[in-house]
This record gives structure tokens, C-alpha cells and sequence, in this order.
């Protein structure tokens, strides 16, 4: 048991991700330490990298709750003289990026007091990247790029929000390939931590994601109406987005559960349809609200009462070595 390894990994979700953030408060609340303590490697995409990033600066996660209750509106607030999003992302980045400087300033990942990894993917190159702190060797840049920037780059959900541009480059959001970042955190415990499998035990905590479907119906072309499920054509690439979202989630947390078995646990749940109605990622008044801290103060209470999650999260990760050399 000395050599367990614990991972946290956070999918993306938009504004789900209050759900997620209300939990780890739970969590903090019941243990008395900040969250990132409890894990050796942390693993976030999206508003999950957000998060992620959150809990390894050891940002109180009750502080990132009343971010989503008090500025969502804000951060989700339609661009003026920007018919159907053609001209430009239906958000701007603007209101979100000055929060996350409230929290984090002008520290960079090398800042960070816990492992992290973040996807996000280039644009300008066309690539996946992965962002991570100096826990190997070899990871000599990252370090010193900004945790906004790193944040900003994995939260830029295409149509949602514009792209996001430092280190002359573009990036766009990291679910587009790994909006589950389980695989990947795996992959770096395994190859860059040298941790067998068979210590690894990983915790999910989700976002309520719900699979986008379709009804079955005659006719169907395939074009912009079909997608939009209507006549608001402004849906249509957002259904796209969220559809590709949830079915690589799905497919990448089948793989994570298949390879960890027993010691993967996962943290979500299922809605009814008229909840599930009533959230989104950009759905942010205030039944959407209601919904997503209810289900989160119901399953962190469930999950409280599951003895391997506790034993999971009294944990203690050792300090990270590279944090004495920066």
C-alpha cells in the first residue's frame, strides 16, 4: 500500500463543472485539507483542466464554487452583433480570464504544489499537447508558461469560445481528444512516474454529461437542420461539439475502467429527463444552478459512505521533488 499512486482525473463539461468543483469542496470540508494533497498525478480538460489546475495551486475549491455561482452569467454572456456565431464564438474569453487571474495571477505551472497534466491542442501545428508540470526530466518548457494561459488553452471550446493564442500559437480546447484525461494519466504514471499499474488508483469526478442522441425520423437530410434538431441553426455546431464530447468520454472511461478495474471509481450520475433538460455547457441561471449543487451534495454524501473513496482521499501524496529545484 506504500506505493499506492492516486490519480484525479476531471472531464470537461462547461458550466457542469460546478457540479465537480462542489464535490472536491465537500471534500475539503470533510477532510480538512485542500484536495490536491490527496493525489499524487491530477488530470484535467476543459473546465476540468481549470479545475485541475485549481487543486494543485490548492485554490480552496468552496472559493471556485461561488466563481461559478457568482460570475457564470457573466463569463456566459452572448457576444452583441453576432448573428448565428458567424462572425465570431458565441462567448468571449474576457470576464473568464480575469477571474482566473484573481486566483492565479502571473504564477506559472512551475508554481504549481502538485503533479498536473493538462490536453489542450495546438491548432497552428494541428497537434495534441499535453501541459505538465517538471515531474520528468526531460520536461524543461512548460514550467514556464502561465497557469491562465494553460487554462485559458484547454478551455477554448470551439464555437463556445474563440481560440485561444499564446506562445505564438493557437490552441483550442483539450476535450476535442481527451475530454476524459483518465488514459493519459495512466499513460504518465506508468511511463514518466514508473508506477506500475497495479498501484494506480484513479478517482473520476464528472460532470453530469448526459449523451447527446437523435430521434429516428423519415427524411432526414444531414444538413445544418438536422443538426440544430430545428430551425435555431445557431445549435447545430454546439450539438456537434457536445455529441463529440460525450461519445469519446464514454469510450475512454469504458478503457479506463477496463484497465484499472476495481481500482477505478468514478463519481457522477445518472439525471432524469426533466433534469438533464435543465443543464448544459453554457446553461447557467439559476435552476441550472440548483440542479448541479443538489446531485453534487448527494453523490459527495454517497461517496463519502463508500470506504475505498475515503481511503482513497485520506491519501497523503509526498511533496513533488521538482518543486525544490525551481
Amino acid at each position: 500500500m506504500n506505493n499506492r499512486f492516486n490519480i484525479l482525473s476531471l472531464p470537461g463539461g462547461g458550466f457542469r463543472g460546478l457540479y465537480t468543483a462542489q464535490i472536491m469542496a465537500d471534500f475539503e470540508d470533510q477532510f480538512g485539507k485542500p484536495i490536491g494533497q490527496s493525489f499524487d498525478l491530477i488530470a484535467g480538460t476543459s473546465i476540468g483542466g481549470i479545475l485541475a489546475l485549481a487543486a494543485a495551486y490548492e485554490v480552496p475549491m468552496s472559493t471556485v464554487v461561488d466563481l461559478f455561482q457568482d460570475h457564470g452569467k457573466k463569463i456566459f454572456e452572448k457576444q452583441r452583433l453576432n448573428f448565428l456565431g458567424i462572425r465570431k464564438a458565441s462567448y468571449s474569453n474576457e470576464h473568464l480570464k480575469s477571474q482566473l487571474i484573481e486566483f492565479f495571477g502571473d504564477s506559472k505551472i512551475g508554481n504549481l504544489k502538485h503533479n498536473v497534466i493538462i490536453p489542450a491542442i495546438n491548432f497552428s501545428a494541428g497537434k495534441p499537447v499535453v501541459f505538465k508540470t517538471p515531474h520528468y526530466e526531460s520536461f524543461v518548457r512548460d514550467h514556464k508558461y502561465r497557469i491562465v494561459d494553460v487554462a485559458l488553452a484547454t478551455s477554448a471550446a470551439p464555437t463556445f469560445f474563440p481560440k485561444y493564442n499564446f506562445d505564438n500559437s493557437n490552441f483550442v480546447d483539450g476535450g476535442l481528444f481527451a475530454n476524459n484525461p483518465g488514459m493519459l494519466a495512466i499513460h504518465e504514471a506508468q511511463h514518466f512516474f514508473n508506477v506500475s499499474k497495479d498501484d494506480i488508483y484513479l478517482l473520476n469526478i464528472g460532470t453530469l454529461s448526459s449523451n447527446l442522441s437523435d430521434v429516428v425520423k423519415k427524411g432526414q437530410k444531414g444538413g445544418m437542420l438536422d443538426w440544430a434538431n430545428g430551425f435555431a441553426l445557431h445549435k447545430a455546431p454546439k450539438n456537434i461539439i457536445e455529441l463529440t464530447l460525450s461519445t469519446q468520454q464514454e469510450m475512454l472511461t469504458h478503457m479506463t475502467r477496463h484497465v484499472l478495474g476495481s481500482r477505478y471509481f468514478s463519481i457522477d450520475a445518472n439525471l432524469s429527463k426533466s433534469s438533464s433538460d435543465y443543464i448544459g455547457l453554457d446553461r447557467c441561471d439559476d435552476k441550472a444552478i440548483s440542479v448541479l449543487i443538489s446531485n453534487a451534495k448527494q453523490c459527495s454524501k454517497e461517496a463519502l459512505g463508500n470506504a475505498n473513496i475515503r481511503e482513497l482521499l485520506s491519501h497523503t501524496a509526498p511533496i513533488p521533488s521538482w518543486i525544490k529545484k525551481i
